[in-house]
């Protein structure tokens, strides 16, 4: 199976240090920044495909 591909993104580093904050607690079960932001990426993508599709089906 080909490797995926990654991009590099910036992020400020005030939310840079509120993600790093929210692993370090352990208390959502994420275990790096990248992970959190990955999934935070996907959630919204996903919110905006709903969003666009009920847009669209009116």
């Amino acid at each position: 199976m080909p490797r995926k591909k990654y991009r590099m993104i910036g992020l400020p580093e005030d939310l840079y240090l509120q993600c790093e904050e929210i692993v370090r607690s352990g208390r959502h079960g994420y275990s790096s920044v990248s992970e959190l932001v990955k999934d935070g990426v996907r959630r919204r993508l996903e919110e905006l495909k709903k969003f666009f599709e009920e847009k669209t089906a009116k």
